[in-house]
């Protein structure tokens, strides 16, 4: 099947749930800024278009994308989303307002970036309810086609729905060139997939929860290119960077069928994401997300690669309560998310207990899991982040001792079920946590 003819269709899926696909457009080409502005009329009562971008991508495609579309006879105009205390644009509540209060409205909004942008720019068209567009500027994340937007609100890095771009467009020129490390976060975000697929389908097992396998499979034929070839991404080899950005695109449509991002975010995001939220405490500036999910992976497969070596498991660790030391001021969010997980720990321990229930879920995982050694080595090969140490905090290198806290700590931001919690419940976490961050991330 080619991918592409799923793109604004509609269709009945294995998984019993009928699949909607929002996104009509994906093009990636040469004259993709063309293409966008031929079609924008399209989505538009009239051609009226806000291009929305932060001062970088605005010189690298919104300024093109502006003129391309005043010669078509557009009324044209553009927001800058301002740095906060001089470094790039975040997703937090704070920027939505400045963008409500001061941005324009249009018929049709665009957006000229990459992850902060695009999820600013779905998150506004939502707000103002109105259709918007996409030019990616790098290959940096898995969100371009989702209808999530991941934003920080009161502090608390959440996941929402809003609405996924009616087109996505990018060229290969810029891409292929845009800022290495965007380039191989967008790597780390994609190759997580193994682990957030086997947190998914952990959840089906211990739960009863929806999981959709056609989601999973979408990326089947594109994942050897990188995970085979990782040096290729380090060359910017052109066919190696269309595999990654595809990747990352249809990565984005499968959250967005199946309704959640249960398909590509499990405990590797949550890794991440308590980085971000610690850091916002502290004052410091965090890594590239996907820069911190890679490390994430490696690590969650290192606890998928012991779990699944447990041939008679104990389940006697329960954990009560959130560390609010290690939370601090965002204790009391912290602290309902995990309070609607507990109840899990107890039902995942009576399923696991059932006869033959441990065997059947080894053998169901085992199907799908790249192992921590494969994930390192794609990491590694690729330039990308694959140690504690690439990872920076206000551009240095971030503590070892900080990141055993965010570790022991990041199954408690989320009520959502992963390998976190079951390496908890084993006893592997926190008593090995150390030695699994000394064994695959720490040379």
């Amino acid at each position: 099947m080619d991918l592409h003819d799923l793109l604004g269709k509609t269709f009945d899926c294995e998984c019993g749930r009928r699949h909607i696909v929002p996104t009509e457009h994906f093009i990636f080409d040469s004259d993709a800024i063309d293409r966008l502005s031929d079609m924008a009329a399209g989505y538009a009562e009239n051609p009226d278009y806000l291009i929305i971008a932060d001062q970088r991508t605005y010189e690298v495609a919104g300024r093109l994308i502006e003129e391309t579309l005043e010669k078509r006879g557009g009324a044209v105009r553009h927001f800058i989303v301002p740095d906060q205390e001089g470094e790039s644009p975040v997703t937090d509540d704070a920027t939505r307002d400045i963008i409500l209060s001061q941005a324009p409205r249009a018929a049709l909004y665009i957006a000229a970036g990459s992850g902060v942008i695009n999820d600013l720019t779905k998150w506004i068209a939502h707000e103002r309810k109105q259709s918007f567009l996409t030019f990616a500027t790098a290959a940096s994340m898995n969100g371009y086609a989702s209808a999530n937007v991941s934003a920080t609100l009161n502090g608390l890095k959440v996941l929402f729905h809003a609405q996924a771009s009616k087109g996505v467009f990018g060229t290969p020129d810029i891409i292929e060139n845009a800022p290495f490390d965007l380039t191989t976060s967008g790597l780390g975000d994609v190759v997580a997939k193994s682990v957030s697929s086997a947190d998914w389908r952990l959840n089906q097992f211990l739960f009863d929860e929806y999981y959709c396998q056609f989601s999973v499979d979408l990326l089947k034929d594109l994942e050897p290119v990188y995970l085979n070839h990782p040096e290729k991404i380090r060359e910017r080899d052109p066919k190696a960077i269309q595999a990654l950005f595809y990747a990352l695109f249809y990565s984005s449509i499968a959250m967005t069928i199946t309704g959640t991002s249960a398909p590509a975010s499990g405990g590797e995001h949550l890794i991440s994401h308590t980085i971000d939220m610690v850091s916002a405490i502290n004052g410091l500036k965090h890594d590239l997300h996907g820069r911190q999910v890679g490390i994430g992976a490696i690590l969650s497969a290192a606890l998928y690669e012991k779990i699944l070596m447990i041939e008679r498991p104990e389940f006697d660790t329960r954990p009560q309560a959130i560390d609010k030391h290690f939370w601090g001021p965002l204790s009391h969010v912290v602290e309902g998310e995990f309070k609607k997980k507990m109840p899990k720990f107890e039902l995942a321990a009576k399923k696991l207990s059932m006869p033959r229930n441990w065997d059947d879920l080894r053998s169901i995982l085992k199907q799908s899991l790249i192992s921590p050694k494969k994930l390192k080595n794609c990491l590694s090969q690729s330039g990308a982040a694959h140690r504690i140490a690439d990872i920076r905090s206000n551009d240095k290198r971030i503590d070892p001792g900080f990141f055993l806290q965010i570790l022991k700590n990041a199954h408690q931001m989320r009520e959502r079920f992963t390998v976190l919690d079951l390496a908890i419940m084993l006893g592997i976490m926190p008593e090995q946590a150390e030695t699994i961050i000394s064994e695959w991330v720490t040379a």
